[in-house]
Formats: C-alpha cells, sequence, structure tokens
C-alpha cells in the first residue's frame, strides 16, 4: 500500500501516469511545422477580419498627412482618430451619419443660381 504522503513514488497497480502537455488536438500530436503551420493560419484570419483597404482622393490625401503632421502619430493613430472624432461629433444625429440618399443642402442651390 501507498503511503498517502508520498507524492514521488509512481503507484504500481492502479495509476497511470499523465503525460506532460496539453491533449493533441486530433489523433497524434503536431509537428513544430504543423503547429507554426496552425498559428500562422489563425493569425492570417484574424488579420484580414480586422485590416481594411481604402482608396483616397488626393484632397482626403492631404487632409490624412496634415492630421499625421499635427498630431504626430502613425497613418492607423490619425484614421482612429478622425473617424472618432466624426463618430463623436454625430452624437444626437446618429441617422444622419448612416443617411445616404440625402439630399444636398439648400445654400449650395442658391450660389449655382447667383452665378
Amino acid at each position: 500500500m501507498k503511503d498517502p504522503c508520498d507524492h514521488y513514488t509512481f503507484d504500481l497497480i492502479g495509476g497511470v501516469q499523465k503525460k506532460p502537455g496539453r491533449k493533441p488536438l486530433g489523433e497524434r500530436a503536431m509537428t513544430v511545422a504543423e503547429r507554426k503551420r496552425r498559428s500562422r493560419e489563425l493569425r492570417r484570419n484574424r488579420l484580414q477580419e480586422l485590416s481594411v483597404t481604402v482608396e483616397l482622393s488626393r484632397d482626403a490625401q492631404k487632409s490624412l498627412d496634415k492630421m499625421i503632421e499635427w498630431w504626430g502619430v502613425s497613418k492607423k493613430e490619425a484614421i482612429n482618430r478622425a473617424l472618432q472624432i466624426a463618430c463623436q461629433s454625430q452624437t444626437g444625429r446618429t441617422g444622419m451619419l448612416f443617411d445616404l440618399d440625402m439630399p444636398p443642402p439648400a445654400t449650395a442651390k442658391r450660389r449655382r443660381k447667383l452665378e
């Protein structure tokens, strides 16, 4: 019989010592190359969900460059700040923020007629 205080001696009668580490995902443990390939694929999928590709007009690019210069941050940070500021300025008017079928303002029509 095994002493209950003995944690070092292996029990030969009923105990099977477990392997250290996580259990394998399949029938066998993955090789280092398989694990790295899976890691890269999962990372690539996560990054594709979060990334956005945008084409900017020249005026928008100039404005972005000015924001980068003023704030002293990267393009990513400047775009994040600009979007947050735009959303905050629409507080209470969120319907107008997403309404794409808005007619042009009346003041713009008057200017054209006067010229």
